[in-house]
């Protein structure tokens, strides 16, 4: 509707005019209201302290009245001698002159004597709280269903004999005579179980029915002004009784200051269209002036926007020919800059192929329209090809391999470098074993750097999909799994195999769960047995830690340790092992002072120079000597960083705390690093033991072990003990010690401690336990 700058101008005037107005009429309008319910309130509140003065003075003239019949002395002895009839006569009398319409009498403790009114217990009950004291009462009450105004004085002769009271009712008249005083319309209302009922009103019949209609909001809020459904009168409530089931409506008429309201809401009304037909008039030449130029102007930047010529409107002297001469010097910076920009955007500035960016903004559409295969591609030890040729030359081999990737036939339907060294490939066809083979294959043949030919290793994850069936998160993530296992394998061709996800999702379970369970009871230390075979005793054994999750159930230490290693929690795993293995050492000084137990360490753990000194605090903690703790590493620990895991087991070797090489035979380290490490103890791996009365190569490898850890001073344990021909055999190669499920299998801490004094007692050379 406003396409051109002249609609635009005239429309914006107008609504800037319109909103001022409306803006100063809202806050004229509002503050007369304001005003007008400012001086209603206060209407309402000096009315509210006449009306209060009224009834105060009704019951004083009432109070006067009934002192003088409590003080004569007929009446007191008609009361002392209980001439019942003389009281009633007496009673009727004297409300006759004073025009009241309830007389009673009370004994001292509340009960009735006479009444000119019938009133049941409940209304009686009402009274009894007022003859408690001994000074005159006045108060609004509803007896036998009506509002009385009660003067209740005590009859003394000289003590009080009797309360004598007189009531006036609370209605049409009363209202009538207030509003002789104060000029406002008086209603009476009173709440009987929860119900509200009218009583008395000076307001018209139609009022009235819309009084009732919002009587139960306004004796909720008896302090707020309430307005009339046609705003004829306001209305605040004021309670009469201490119980709050009596009250006062007070009702201004509102139609003076609502006539002012309507006829200045009139005036501005017709102020405000005068001032609409002059904006209009004013926008209107103002937008002619200046339209004309304006839209030759819009003409131009439209066809520079479409990417034409356009012919520019003359140039004049004022700013708007400064804008025209902007803009045709834009004309030219645009087109240039467009094409570099849609460049930089969506391609990667070393290899010219996509980037992760243009991947995530083509590929949601492209997976559910058809299907296809995605492919990416890692190249393994690419940091150490960085480190060896430079950064420079690895750029180039990245380049080089791009190349290859473009060249590839059938052709991607885009190619693709995510970050780093990782490539991703889009074919919208389900590739072939051989056509996948022949990628591979076509990445193979050496690279020329620098007329140096570097081979390169290549793992490529597939991950073939379905229109529909996977968003792009889903994808990337599934064939970079793929991927990944091609890596872990050496390089090669792996698929997406159904299930990965749930394993990536369990890790990063584990991961998230980790923290919390260490401290929730979810991981639990249990202690398997390390018995001598010399004399068949038991004094150590080594610590393995549990992990029940609530979701995932029993998780192996295999799975959560080698998780918590690549995820860097390794280390909360070993404080928290460290910390629970002494504190129960500590717990089993008294009872078993030459218990050792043995905690595995990971490569992270030997590589933290502050170990020793955590361990010191720990150990100097709990009041546990360093001889009662040992530590086991693993050959490939060790070889992580051979000199500062010396170091850390040296420091660790002055402590008195023993050290072992776990699973001897199974890793990679040397004889030549074996005798520089200061351990005590070598332990046999449980893959030489378990058939080692069946399989003579085990056997041979054990004999051979023993050997040699005994010519370099070290101890030797034998884990996985099954049976008792697997323990001949063991006794026979000379093995100190042995553990496994022959002896026990791994104890929670009190089924620990009873197994070590049961074996105790029992104790006896390993020739006997055959």
């Amino acid at each position: 509707m406003f396409k051109s700058l002249r609609s635009k101008w005239i429309c914006l005037l107008v609504i800037l005019l319109s909103l001022l107005m409306l803006l100063t009429g809202y806050a004229t309008l509002s503050s007369m209201r304001a005003s007008s319910m400012q001086q209603a309130e206060a209407a309402l509140e000096v009315a509210s302290k006449v009306f209060q003065q009224a009834l105060d003075s009704r019951a004083a003239q009432l109070s006067n009245s009934v002192s003088l019949l409590a003080a004569d002395f007929g009446f007191r002895q008609a009361i002392a001698t209980a001439e019942q009839a003389t009281i009633e006569s007496v009673l009727e009398n004297h409300g006759s002159r004073i025009n009241a319409q309830l007389g009673l009498l009370l004994t001292p403790q509340g009960d009735l004597l006479a009444s000119s009114a019938p009133l049941n217990n409940s209304d009686i009950a009402q009274l009894k709280p007022a003859t408690l004291g001994s000074n005159t009462v006045t108060d609004i009450l509803l007896l036998d269903g009506k509002a009385y105004q009660l003067v209740l004085v005590p009859v003394r002769a000289p003590v009080i004999i009797a309360w004598v009271g007189m009531g006036f009712l609370v209605d049409v008249p009363l209202a009538g005579q207030i509003k002789g005083i104060t000029g406002l319309d008086i209603s009476f209302t009173q709440q009987h179980a929860g119900i509200n009922q009218q009583v008395a009103s000076t307001l018209p019949a139609a009022a009235q029915q819309q009084l009732l209609a919002k009587l139960a909001t306004i004796l909720q809020s008896p302090d707020t002004t309430h307005f009339a459904a046609d705003f004829s009168f306001i209305t605040r409530g004021k309670a009469l009784d201490s119980e709050q089931r009596l009250w006062a409506l007070l009702h201004l008429p509102d139609d003076r200051w609502l006539a002012s309201y309507q006829q200045l809401r009139r005036q501005l009304i017709e102020i405000f269209a005068f001032g609409l037909v002059l904006a209009l008039i004013a926008a209107f030449l103002f937008a002619r002036s200046i339209s004309q130029p304006l839209s030759q102007l819009s003409r131009f930047a439209k066809a520079i926007g479409q990417g034409k010529a356009g012919d520019p409107p003359a140039i004049s002297q004022d700013e708007i020919g400064v804008l025209t001469s902007t803009l045709i010097s834009m004309q030219h910076d645009i087109s240039v800059r467009e094409q570099q920009l849609r460049q930089q955007a969506e391609h990667d500035t070393l290899t010219g192929l996509l980037n992760r960016h243009a991947v995530e903004q083509r590929l949601p559409a492209i997976l559910q329209q058809q299907a296809g295969t995605l492919l990416q591609l890692n190249i393994i030890q690419f940091k150490h090809i960085n480190d060896t040729l430079g950064l420079a030359n690895g750029d180039t081999l990245l380049q080089l391999l791009a190349q290859r990737l473009g060249h590839y036939q059938p052709a991607a339907a885009f190619s693709a470098r995510l970050n780093g060294d990782e490539f991703l490939m889009l074919f919208n066809q389900s590739l072939t074993e051989p056509q996948l083979v022949d990628l591979y294959n076509s990445l193979q043949p050496a690279y020329n750097i620098q007329n140096s030919l570097i081979n390169l290793k290549i793992a490529i994850g597939i991950y073939p999909f379905e229109a529909g069936r996977d968003s792009a998160s889903e994808a990337l993530r599934r064939v970079d799994l793929a991927q990944e296992n091609a890596s872990l394998a050496g390089g090669g061709i792996a698929f997406y195999q159904p299930g990965q996800d749930e394993t990536h999702q369990r890790e990063l379970t584990m991961i998230r769960d980790l923290p919390s369970a260490l401290t929730s009871g979810q991981l639990f230390v249990v202690y398997q047995p390390k018995v001598e075979l010399n004399s068949g005793q038991c004094h150590s054994a080594e610590a393995l830690i549990r992990w029940q999750h609530p979701q995932l159930g029993f998780i192996s230490p295999v799975e959560f340790i080698a998780t918590a290693e690549h995820s860097g929690n390794i280390g909360l795993i070993t404080q928290w092992m460290l910390q629970t293995v002494i504190k129960q050492l500590a717990a089993w000084r008294q009872e078993y002072p030459g218990l050792r137990v043995a905690v595995n360490l990971s490569a992270a753990d030997l590589l933290d120079q502050g170990l020793p000194a955590q361990i010191g605090r720990l150990l100097t903690q709990h009041q546990v000597p360093a001889s009662a703790l040992a530590l086991e590493v693993t050959e490939s620990a060790v070889m992580q960083d051979t000199s500062k895991v010396i170091a850390n087991l040296n420091t660790l070797k002055a402590m008195a705390i023993n050290l072992a090489i776990d699973d001897f035979g199974t890793g990679q380290s040397s004889l030549a690093y074996l005798k520089q490490l200061p351990v005590n103890e070598i332990k046999i791996d449980r893959a030489f033991v378990k058939d080692i009365e069946t399989n003579s190569n085990d056997a041979l490898i054990v004999n051979a072990t023993v050997k040699l850890a005994h010519g370099l001073g070290f101890k030797v344990t034998a884990e996985g003990l099954e049976n008792q021909a697997g323990l001949r055999f063991l006794q026979d190669a000379g093995c100190d010690t042995v553990q496994g499920y022959f002896f026990s299998k791994p104890l929670a801490g009190k089924e620990f401690s009873q197994w070590f004094t049961d074996f105790a007692s029992r104790a006896q050379p390993v020739e006997e336990l055959e």
